[in-house]
């Protein structure tokens, strides 16, 4: 997560044994983001898609999209990082369901 200036590691998102899909629940902090990983092998379909009350919440693939709420594309063999915010500032955190399938 970082807020500000201040930069903690992001967490990594893991999927159960065998499974090709995950689900996120987070809260998007009023200032600042989220901060998520995962890898992929070369050239796998990768589905992202972001819930949250009134649709305050988006994401960012750092280096493929910017602010968005869902996002289809595929991978290279890379670590990919995930920023989950809110798309206006806020003055208190936002929960959100992410949805992440590599296949």
């Amino acid at each position: 997560m970082q807020c500000g200036s201040a930069i903690a590691a992001c967490s990594n998102i893991r999927f159960e044994r065998g499974a090709s899909s995950a689900q996120v629940q987070g809260t998007a902090p009023a200032e600042g983001f989220d901060c998520l990983r995962f890898s992929t092998g070369a050239g796998q379909d990768v589905q992202l898609s972001v819930r949250s009350p009134h649709d305050a919440v988006a994401f960012s693939v750092i280096g493929e999209a910017d602010a968005r709420d869902s996002l289809r594309f595929r991978s290279v063999k890379k670590t990919y990082e995930l920023r989950v915010f809110q798309l206006f500032r806020g003055v208190a955190p936002v929960k959100y369901e992410l949805d992440l399938a590599i296949r």
